[in-house]
């Protein structure tokens, strides 16, 4: 079925009719949203998003269809004289009445009734609104159906004689509880603005799923310090420094290559984009930002990177204490890579397969897979058997999954807490010269959510100087440490 939106927009200049299916104006038809209550806002003044139904805002507003000489079109009116009230650009309606109350039979869910083209004394409850965000009222051409009663979208007859029935098929047919399958009609309109604060990077970050998943955000920028902490060739990882709680708040910023000119420590004073998770990760898309960039600290004060925070076995396997830290810089002391990784087959007694020193590759009958999903071919019960206990030896990682992605895993202090590391992308470091006890002092990076072997986050070092050899006396901070001098003269850079 054709978006309805689409067609509204796209159309907007052609004549049409609420109400009546027959007479066409010669122009599109108006409806005035008048916000008769609203919570206390400004420009200056925003009121802060919600998503939590029991402190959701609520406004009463009053809608009139307007004829082209600003007229109220009052034939509009009779049984598929109905609305639906939404926000844009964001924001959901929870609940709605009328005038008669909770149970107006003039109000259903989004949908309103009009009589004689006016719809007075409706109450809007909406959460989830951010930015400027507008009431939005359109003629869809939605007739709910009553309790009871089998819609016309339902029935199985083709009651406008279209040569479609019911929904889907029929393009006049919203949901199969719409009661017309009648041609919708474009009557629209909006309201003033209502003006929410912008999400901050904890908003969007928080939680395992963002509640701004797949939404076009501009995030709260000017008024805080969003700090680059690291630079990638697809993106960027920026920190909220100014976030009281520190912790989600930080959100890697996804750019396709290296984003031009951007060095760690310069400032994001804008920044938006398309919200979306990847393999576990929140990330932004589709970015825009203005930037700041810092020199030195002679011509730019201090570099605002915020210090590594420490990750170690007391919470490294509690989801959400590690999940507050996606996209964080953090750092792991006295990690050991353990002894069960390496190239050789597992040894398999009596079915029995073990992960033993320098021996952890699961794929047992050489078929180039490791057969642990049932679901997928190549599967086999040993390696199955296999994976699932190297997964659960903190000493083990499968080698197949250290060649294809690069990840090997680290145990620490105390009761041997996991995580992952990811050395790939740092020139000319061997892993395997660092497997056993007191072979590294430190590794820091940032750390990321992945889809894969538990547990699902790993420490992507940034650098060579985040990864500390034991014994090294080279050991810089994390104002200095990957920390690329810049060249050129411009001050402000944007995207």
């Amino acid at each position: 079925m054709m978006n309805r939106a689409w067609i509204l927009a796209a159309f907007a200049t052609v004549a049409t009719s609420c109400g009546g299916k027959n007479a066409l104006p010669d122009k599109p038809l108006d409806i005035e949203i008048k916000l008769v209550s609203v919570p206390p806002n400004a420009r200056d003044k925003r009121l802060p998003i919600t998503f939590d139904q029991s402190s959701a805002y609520e406004l009463t507003v009053d809608l009139r269809v307007r004829n082209p000489d600003g007229s109220t079109r009052t034939r509009f009116t009779g049984a598929n004289a109905w609305a639906r009230v939404t926000f844009a650009p964001s924001g959901q309606v929870v609940s709605s009445s009328g005038p008669a109350g909770a149970n107006d039979p003039n109000v259903e869910g989004p949908n309103v009734h009009f009589t004689n083209g006016e719809a007075k004394g409706i109450k809007l409850k909406v959460i989830g609104a951010y930015g400027d965000t507008r009431v939005v009222v359109e003629d869809v051409g939605f007739v709910p159906a009553p309790k009871g009663k089998v819609a016309a979208c339902a029935d199985g007859k083709d009651n406008d004689k279209n040569g479609y029935a019911d929904f889907p098929h029929d393009p006049s047919c919203l949901f199969l509880n719409d009661d017309s399958e009648a041609p919708f009609e474009a009557g629209f309109g909006t309201s003033d603005p209502i003006f929410f604060s912008n999400p901050t990077i904890r908003d969007v970050q928080l939680g395992t799923a963002s509640p701004f998943l797949a939404k076009q955000v501009d995030l709260e920028a000017a008024s805080r310090r969003l700090i680059v902490t690291a630079v990638t060739n697809q993106g960027m990882f920026v920190t909220d420094i100014d976030e009281p709680t520190r912790s989600s708040n930080s959100l890697f910023i996804f750019n396709f290559s290296t984003p031009y000119r951007v060095r760690m420590c310069d400032r994001l004073v804008r920044l938006s984009g398309n919200v979306a998770d990847f393999f576990g990760g929140t990330q932004l898309g589709t970015p825009g930002w203005t930037l700041i960039e810092w020199r030195d600290e002679a011509r730019s004060g201090p570099c605002l990177v915020p210090d590594f925070t420490q990750i170690d076995g007391k919470f490294s396997n509690i989801v959400e204490q590690v999940e507050a830290l996606e996209a964080s810089l953090v750092t792991v002391k006295n990690p050991t890579v353990g002894t069960h990784f390496g190239a050789g087959k597992v040894p398999v007694v009596d079915g029995n397969p073990t992960p033993a020193d320098g021996k952890s590759d699961c794929d047992l009958n050489n078929d180039g897979i490791v057969g642990f999903n049932r679901n997928r071919g190549g599967f086999s019960e040993v390696e199955r058997l296999c994976n699932d206990r190297c997964t659960l030896d903190p000493d083990c990682t499968e080698w197949n999954n250290f060649r294809s992605f690069g990840q090997v895993k680290i145990k620490f202090a105390p009761g041997d807490g996991t995580l992952f590391l990811e050395p790939g992308a740092l020139p000319g470091f061997d892993i395997q010269e660092f497997v056993g006890p007191n072979k590294l002092a430190e590794v820091r990076g940032v750390l990321t959510n992945f889809v894969g072997p538990q547990p699902p986050y790993k420490i992507e070092p940034r650098c060579l100087d985040d990864v500390i050899p034991f014994g090294s006396t080279n050991i810089k901070d994390v104002k200095t440490a990957c920390l690329r001098n810049r060249t050129g003269e411009d001050d402000e850079g944007h995207n």
